[in-house]
Formats: C-alpha cells, sequence, structure tokens
C-alpha cells in the first residue's frame, strides 16, 4: 500500500499544475474600432483583442480612465495608428505600455502616406488671423495635431491589406504557437480585402467625377484611392467651427461649383453644415470613417468601407 504522505505532495504538484498554465497568452490591445476589426480578423480561433477607444470617442480627443490604463498596463501587444491620430495616448503608451510591443500602422511597412496638401490647401488662401478663427492651427488649444500626414490610413483597403501583414507578423512573434493560424487568417484577410476594393470600384463608378464637401480632411485616403472629386474641407480641425468668413466663402463655393453633397460626421456638430447648404440644393449626408454605429468584430472593417461607398453613391446619384 502506497504511503499516503509519500502521495500527498505528488498529487499537489499535479494539482498545481493543472491550476496554473506553463504560460499565458499576452492580452492584445488595438485603439480604434476599424484597426480593432482587423486585428479580430487576423486573431480568428486564437483569442479576442481588446477595444480601447469607443466608436462613439472621437481618437482626437480620447482620454484615459483608470479602466483603459489597466488595458494597457496588462497589455503584451498594443495596436495603434500613431500620435497624429490618438494623440493623447502617445505618453501612456510609452509608460503604462512600457512591457508591451507597440505596432505604429502610420510608419508600418506598405502603407501609403498622404499627406494633407494632396487633396487640399489647408491654408485656403487665408491669412493667419483668418486662420486662427477658422481653426486652421498647426495644433490648437485642443491638442490636436494635424502632423504631416493623414492619419485616416485605414481608408485605403490596400493599407489595411499592409496593416493585416504587420498585424500577423507581430502576433506570430508575441504568440509563435498559433503563427501558422494567423498566416492563414492574414491570407485570407487579405483576399477579401482585394474583392472589397473591387466591390467599392465598382460602386463609385457613376459618381466619381461629382463635387462634394466634407466636414475635415477625414476620407482622403478613400478619396484618393478610388479618384472622387472632393472639394475642401469645411474645416481642418474638427473640433473648432469655421468663422464666419469661411461659412461665407463655402455657401458661395457651394452655388459656383455646383456641390451635390455636404458630408458630416456623427462625433460633430452637423449645424455648421445646415448653415452652410441654407438657401442651395446641396444635400446633407452621414460619413463614419470610424465606424461608431457598427457592431465590433473581423466584418466591421468591410462594412465601414462599404457603407462610405454606398452613402458616396446614394447621395451623389440623385
Amino acid at each position: 500500500m502506497r504511503n499516503p504522505l509519500t502521495a500527498a505532495p505528488i498529487l499537489a504538484g499535479l494539482l498545481a499544475g493543472f491550476a496554473t498554465p506553463a504560460w499565458a497568452e499576452p492580452s492584445v490591445v488595438a485603439t480604434i474600432k476599424p484597426l480593432h476589426s482587423l486585428v479580430t480578423a487576423v486573431m480568428k480561433g486564437v483569442a479576442e483583442p481588446t477595444l480601447l477607444i469607443p466608436g462613439t470617442t472621437s481618437p482626437h480627443t480620447f482620454t484615459l480612465k483608470p479602466s483603459d490604463a489597466r488595458k494597457l498596463e496588462e497589455a503584451g501587444v498594443v495596436f495603434w495608428i500613431g500620435p497624429d491620430l490618438e494623440t493623447a495616448l502617445e505618453h501612456p503608451l510609452e509608460t503604462l505600455a512600457a512591457k508591451a510591443t507597440v505596432e505604429t500602422m502610420m510608419t508600418a511597412p506598405g502603407i501609403t502616406q498622404r499627406g494633407f496638401a494632396d487633396g487640399d490647401d489647408h491654408d485656403h488662401g487665408h491669412d493667419a488671423e483668418d486662420k486662427e478663427e477658422d481653426g486652421h492651427k498647426e495644433a490648437d488649444e485642443h491638442g490636436h495635431n494635424h502632423g504631416a500626414h493623414d492619419p485616416h490610413i485605414w481608408l485605403d483597403p490596400s493599407n489595411a491589406g499592409a496593416m493585416v501583414s504587420v498585424i500577423a507578423s507581430t502576433l506570430s512573434a508575441a504568440m509563435p504557437a498559433h503563427a501558422d493560424t494567423f498566416a492563414a487568417n492574414a491570407a485570407e484577410t487579405i483576399a477579401a480585402l482585394s474583392r472589397l476594393d473591387e466591390e467599392v470600384t465598382a460602386t463609385l463608378e457613376p459618381v466619381w467625377f461629382k463635387p462634394y464637401l466634407t466636414f475635415h480632411d477625414s476620407l482622403g485616403h478613400f478619396e484618393a484611392r478610388y479618384g472622387l472629386a472632393k472639394g475642401e474641407a469645411i474645416s481642418v480641425n474638427p473640433e473648432i467651427k469655421p468663422g464666419a468668413k469661411r461659412i461665407a466663402e463655402l455657401r458661395e463655393e457651394i452655388e459656383e461649383d455646383g456641390f451635390v453633397c455636404v458630408f458630416i460626421e456623427p462625433q460633430f456638430d452637423p449645424s455648421i453644415a445646415e448653415v452652410i447648404v441654407e438657401g442651395s440644393d446641396a444635400k446633407i449626408a452621414t460619413l463614419d470613417p470610424l465606424g461608431s454605429a457598427l457592431e465590433d468584430g473581423p466584418g466591421m472593417y468591410p462594412a465601414l468601407i462599404r457603407g462610405i461607398a454606398r452613402t458616396l453613391h446614394d447621395c451623389l446619384a440623385d
């Protein structure tokens, strides 16, 4: 008969082995919904990443709550766009997420950069006083730094494909046991993005040449990808309303240049657009580059891009 005093420590060791895994998967955090969607697609069948910034919150003005700080402290991998978008996260990522692998998508391999001047002249011909009135500052009291490049890189599906490749590579390094799954998911996602790109091109074919205005210059990557005839942005800085002089100029441009639609975003006050189109035939529609109303998950990103294309088509085609 086995000595119970000898068997006890053996049993205790076995139970401890079952209770405590040899190692835990690192927590993965993605800052904004479109990026979170791409990360979720790559991680399918392995784990769920954590979304840091709710879709109803502008990443330009997002501030950390204690619960958000804990997510960064516990993270093993963090994906973000970069300091030109999630402005308030630059310092917390250096401190709270100091032990994590932090991937900045703006500077990732394969990303097509777009300077704001590629689509719009941010000065709009204003002098310094007009710029201050209309919110045309390089950085303002809200801390919104526009930087040299447009950070809304996810709105070009080819950029999304480049991000997927980086996501898969980063996750494979952090969780090598799942590298094959990440690679297969990435290949499937990139193929789906290629099909999405063809679909959007066909959707916009009848209307790509029709001029319109946007609330601010957030759709530049999408517009450059599909060759759209966008006019000037209403405001370079979405947190500051344009002044009376700028409004008068925009009303005149709508009439003279035949702008068909003015597109607003759900995160910002629509009243200024209503003033601008008053008395004209231009319509107002909502475009949401963050997909705030869409369900989180791998299907969110294609739904976002498809929805932007459909909204543009429906407003411009009438």
